[in-house]
């Protein structure tokens, strides 16, 4: 593999699996948003369904105390807007339990509809007000539901958290691993380049001291350092093998040609070196050019990627707002629920307090009717001992003997009166001892309720909560999308402007490798004049000693 080739794969692959890595991290944030939205979407739903059971319950009472056409279209809108709450939040249950609750409010809804509306259509207030209390079971069900849901929510939110604080985990993880493998490569590849650039400097250096007798050790890479080892090494040998055919030849010309035959192969020999690297500088250029136009296309694209990693961060941060937004919508109906569920408590109170002056007065009452009674019974004795004293007086008391007489049935009349209101008092005191009971009950279930609207109301500030830093999340991956979309850009832009330097370096290497060429004929037409100077051959001799061959 070529060296350029390595650096930029050693580029590429570091910015790849960053992009993963945050991939990764968008997918399984989008898997808490989903998981979030349709547990506040059944809280809500939920929550909407206890609301209008309640409201139908009030219709019914309402209509069994003042039947009117306004109070049945309230009954009538309640039961609708009931099933309709009802079949929106049969789809979004998932466990067993919460289907079972389900499919009991299903039922209850459908005994309590085909009840009430023909007592309805009849104006029946009894049935009415039974169906009334019947509507208590229901929402005591809802309410049910309604802490099962709560339940899944914390298992949920405990889990969400969970899921975050794996992400963080293999986040840093996997940065951590890229990191040090990224080290680990560079550190290898620049020890590797180093060591053979080391390598080929020591021989050089030997070469400069006049040693051409060393081996250079054969390389089988494809990469650029191979082919400067591969070219020295060819120097090398070309080299030795031209000094010892000089040395060959500086002995058969005469003397005078020594000195001007040394220059002349000194400067030959710097022609060469110099017109070699040039050449290699050329081919450097050129590939220096290709490399940048490659880096160039790779910083498009991973621009490009950018782009997409920066806009799945935008949709992102608009579904996290659009969960605040029905997050907010919940509490707010949990609030009205709670304030619904606290005048529901106060019309409670009121109701047990008047029914236990009732219940005070109708005591008053039999008391009463008791001495009322005793009265009576004392009336009924004075008008028998009127009748026997009218017997007694014969025809003179005849018009009294009528008159007791009618004494009698009046007291008989009143004590038989008595007697039916009292019994009547005594089973409105009963009716009233059960209504107080039952307002009793009522009264721990209101509060229970209140209980839960209240937990609700906790829950859902915990959910505003876990989205508000879900939004943050989603602005910081934004936000370093967007630096990243920088720092890509100035890639692009430098690695423009390196093509563009190449392109005229290996412009000028070409006119400076042409230039080195003629260079070149002139000194090997200095060469041949050299041949004629004899007298510059001893001294040439006496270079070349210098030389290990």
């Amino acid at each position: 593999m070529k060296l350029k080739q390595r650096l930029l794969l050693l580029s590429i692959v570091p910015l790849l699996l960053s992009t993963g890595i945050i991939g990764f991290n968008i997918s399984q944030l989008f898997t808490l948003q989903s998981s979030t939205e349709e547990i506040v979407d059944s809280l809500i739903t939920v929550e909407e369904l206890n609301s209008s059971a309640q409201s139908l319950q009030k219709s019914l009472d309402s209509y069994a105390f003042n039947i009117s056409e306004s109070n049945k279209n309230n009954i009538e809108q309640d039961l609708q807007l009931v099933k309709a709450n009802y079949e929106a939040l049969a789809p979004l249950l998932v466990s067993k339990e919460q289907k079972q609750h389900s499919d009991k409010i299903a039922r209850k809804y459908d005994q309590i509809l085909d009840e009430s509306t023909p007592a309805v259509e009849a104006n029946n207030q009894a049935e009415i007000k039974r169906q009334s209390f019947r509507i208590k079971g229901l929402i005591n069900d809802v309410i049910e539901l309604k802490r099962d849901i709560n339940e899944q929510y914390k298992t949920m939110q405990i889990e969400i958290q969970n899921n975050i604080d794996r992400i963080i985990y293999i986040s840093i993880a996997l940065m951590a691993i890229l990191l040090i493998g990224s080290i680990i490569t560079v550190l290898l590849l620049t020890n590797r380049i180093v060591g053979r650039i080391e390598q080929v400097t020591r021989s050089a250096e030997e070469i400069a001291d006049g040693n051409l007798a060393i081996e250079l050790e054969d390389v089988k890479s494809k990469d650029e350092v191979a082919t400067l080892q591969r070219a020295f090494k060819k120097m090398s040998s070309n080299l030795r093998e031209f000094l010892s055919h000089v040395q060959d030849s500086s002995s058969q010309v005469a003397a005078s040609s020594e000195e001007l035959m040394a220059s002349a192969d000194e400067t030959m020999k710097g022609a060469e070196l110099i017109s070699d690297s040039i050449q290699q500088v050329s081919s450097g250029a050129e590939k220096q050019s290709f490399m940048s136009v490659e880096s160039v296309q790779s910083a498009d694209k991973s621009k490009s990627y950018v782009d997409e990693i920066s806009t799945i961060a935008s949709l992102a941060q608009q579904l996290s707002v659009s969960t605040g937004k029905k997050t907010e919508q919940g509490s707010k109906f949990v609030e009205v629920t709670v304030s619904q569920m606290e005048k529901i408590n106060e019309s409670v109170d009121e109701t047990d307090h008047a029914l236990s002056i009732l219940n005070n007065q109708t005591k008053e009452i039999v008391k009463v009717l008791s001495q009322i009674t005793e009265v009576a019974d004392q009336t009924n004795l004075l008008s028998l001992n009127a009748s026997i004293e009218a017997a007694r007086a014969g025809e003179a008391g005849k018009g009294f003997a009528v008159v007791a007489d009618e004494v009698k049935k009046l007291a008989d009349q009143t004590r038989q009166l008595v007697a039916n209101i009292t019994g009547i008092a005594k089973q409105i005191d009963v009716d009233t001892e059960k209504t107080v009971t039952s307002i009793n009950d009522v009264k721990d279930r209101v509060q229970k309720g209140l209980e839960i609207a209240f937990d609700t109301q906790t829950t859902f500030g915990e959910i505003q909560e876990a989205v508000g830093q879900v939004q943050t999340q989603v602005v910081n991956i934004t936000s370093i999308s967007d630096k990243i979309e920088v720092e890509v850009s100035k890639v692009s832009a430098h690695a423009k402007e390196m093509s563009e330097v190449s392109k005229s370096t290996s412009d000028n290497s070409t006119s400076v490798a042409a230039t080195s060429e003629e260079q070149l004929a002139s000194m090997e037409e200095i060469s041949g004049a050299a041949v004629s100077l004899a007298n510059l051959a001893e001294e040439l001799q006496v270079r070349l000693s210098k030389f290990t061959i």
